[in-house]
C-alpha cells in the first residue's frame, strides 16, 4: 500500500499541489495528473491509481500505468510517499 509521509505539507492549488517536507526544506511542485494520483493515496496498487488517470484525463492504459510507476518510485524515493507492506 502507498501512503503519503505524515511530515509533509500539502497546499492544493486546484491544478497543483505544492508539498513541503520540512525535514529535508524541499518544495516539490504536482502537476494536475499528479496531484490527482496524490489525492489518491492511500492506494493498495498502483493499477488503482492509473485507472482514475484513464478515466479522469482519458490517457490510454500502458501510459497511465507507466506514468503512475514512475511518479511513485520518484515521490517514494524523495521520502513524500511510504510503502507498507500488506498485512
Amino acid at each position: 500500500m502507498y501512503r503519503c509521509s505524515d511530515d509533509v505539507i500539502v497546499t492544493d492549488l486546484v491544478h497543483e499541489l505544492v508539498l513541503l517536507d520540512p525535514r529535508k526544506g524541499e518544495m516539490y511542485r504536482l502537476n494536475e495528473t499528479a496531484r490527482r494520483v496524490w489525492l489518491g493515496l492511500p492506494a493498495l496498487r498502483a493499477n488503482d491509481l492509473a485507472s482514475v488517470l484513464m478515466s479522469e484525463f482519458e490517457v490510454p492504459p500502458e501510459r497511465a500505468c507507466a506514468d503512475v510507476k514512475a511518479l511513485l518510485l520518484e515521490l517514494t524515493r524523495a521520502g513524500l510517499v511510504e510503502v507498507e507492506s500488506d498485512k
